[in-house]
């Protein structure tokens, strides 16, 4: 079976790596005004310092996830990690803007690589049921922490070194990384059937994913009614239906369609679209409260993230235990209305509303409900895949969540009535009507979480999968079959 390491996977170096990666993602934000000043960067061009990454990250993941799947999930991971730390050296070290989005863009590209065979790896070297359940909540706890202490160490990075330091501590971090990976993975057993690598398939998706990140990259700062954002988001369209089209043509599709026949799997995809919005709009506009409203510094306000950081990281054993006893879907739904009531809340800031009374507690139910996302949503989304497409499945996964990061960002930003990047003079109505959409798009979460995960393996608590019956997955329905391999 392709995909088989051999023996589980080291899940602390696999989890370790994700963990830099979900601290990078988010602990540039906080470093941009240093990056201004000391490379003389345009207000325009700033943007592509996040953009950058945004492009080329979201625009390969779908590729990137199948290739582990072709060529060998560790080759991929190694190679990948080795451009990432180099790519951080460079920007680390950068001395014109255009260094800086390039090594950004590079650092994106190897992103695209490595997430992917992470949760390809840990899917495939841990059986369904309870191992899985708590390999998964490892990964996504860490994901989760990552992700919310990133905007933190930035703070402190950036107010006490540098901004040059948010890119160089990736550097000994990953030159370990790459050296263990090395020598304690085991390679993939590639079966040749699957080496053949759907080359159409793989140009449209990528292009078509690259222009709707870029499309709503831009979106941001010149308005949805731009000729960039409109040309960039139509060609996005129309080659995702050529992408289509052409997968049901050839021998070995990119992207199996049937693949989505896993009702588990694309309720999964779904809730990772909805969530990863969430913490994307929440974040964003959380720092920019706490900046322009309440006047905090750089510092000040990583120091504000660091209660939800302590949540995700004290809540993330209870979450995988309740994932165990619940069930992936039950478990869901309560992440959900955590994630709505913090977004609720959120939406009563004023202009002179307390931190203690509104932004800690709202951000407090943000990260409970992030870390029931980062944890479970893995769960239902490469439940009942095959070996041989468990890095596509992840593909899909991380696809879904940086869509739904940008498209959301977008979507918040517009909705804030923020025009052509002016970010600094946001209205106080613009702050709720942000939140008030993140509290929307949780409820979307409860809604996927309730009726699309019912009657599959995932809505019921967590078992070995040797408590299936003789002959059959732990899946027990038709639909929820694994997919065979194409």
């Amino acid at each position: 079976m392709a995909g088989n390491t051999g023996g589980r996977p080291p899940l602390l170096l696999l989890c370790t790596a994700q963990f830099m990666l979900a601290l990078d993602f988010a602990i540039v934000n906080v470093a941009l005004g240093g990056m201004q000043r000391d490379l003389g960067f345009t207000d325009s061009g700033l943007q592509w310092v996040v953009g950058a990454y945004a492009l080329f990250y979201g625009g390969f993941l779908l590729l990137g996830g199948r290739a582990g799947d072709v060529i060998g999930r560790k080759r991929l991971f190694v190679t990948g990690l080795t451009v990432f730390t180099l790519a951080s050296l460079v920007g680390g070290l950068a001395t014109a803007p255009f260094v800086l989005v390039a090594a950004r863009a590079l650092q994106g590209l190897a992103a695209a690589a490595v997430s992917p065979a992470v949760l390809a790896l840990i899917a495939a070297g841990f059986p369904e049921g309870k191992e899985r359940v708590k390999a998964m909540g490892v990964f996504g706890a860490v994901s989760s922490a990552g992700f919310s202490g990133g905007v933190a160490a930035g703070g402190l990075l950036t107010e006490y070194i540098s901004w040059r330091a948010v890119m160089l501590v990736n550097l000994p971090v990953g030159i370990v990384l790459v050296a263990l990976a090395a020598r304690k993975l085991v390679a993939d057993h590639i079966q040749t059937r699957a080496t053949r690598l759907d080359v159409p398939g793989a140009v449209l998706v990528t292009s078509a994913m690259c222009a709707f990140s870029y499309g709503l990259t831009v979106a941001s700062d010149k308005g949805w009614g731009a000729t960039p954002v409109i040309v960039s988001l139509t060609a996005g369209a129309v080659l995702l239906i050529a992408f289509l089209v052409v997968q049901t043509r050839v021998s070995t599709p990119l992207v199996p369609l049937s693949i989505f026949r896993n009702r588990s799997l694309s309720s999964g995809n779904a809730i990772a679209f909805l969530s990863g919005g969430v913490m994307s709009v929440s974040t964003f506009f959380i720092t920019l409260y706490l900046q322009q409203v309440l006047h905090y510094s750089s510092v000040k306000t990583g120091l504000a993230f660091f209660p939800q950081a302590f949540v995700v990281f004290l809540a993330s054993v209870p979450v995988i235990r309740l994932t165990e006893k619940l069930g992936a879907r039950n478990t869901l739904t309560l992440g959900g209305v955590f994630l709505a009531a913090g977004g609720a809340l959120l939406a009563q800031v004023t202009a002179d509303s307390s931190y203690l009374l509104v932004v800690l507690p709202g951000g407090v139910l943000l990260g409970l409900g992030v870390t029931v996302m980062m944890i479970t949503t893995a769960v239902a989304a490469t439940s009942g895949v095959s070996g041989p497409q468990m890095g596509l499945a992840s593909g899909l996964y991380n696809s879904s969540r940086q869509l739904g990061v940008g498209l959301c960002l977008a979507l918040g930003v517009a909705l804030a009535g923020i025009a052509h990047g002016a970010v600094r003079a946001i209205p106080i109505d613009g702050f709720r009507a942000a939140f008030w959409f993140t509290a929307a798009l949780s409820v979307g979460i409860v809604a996927v979480s309730a009726l699309g995960l019912r009657g599959t393996a995932v809505a019921t608590a967590a078992r070995p999968q040797a408590d299936a019956a003789p002959g059959k997955e732990a899946l027990g329905t038709p639909a929820e079959a694994p997919v065979a391999a194409q």
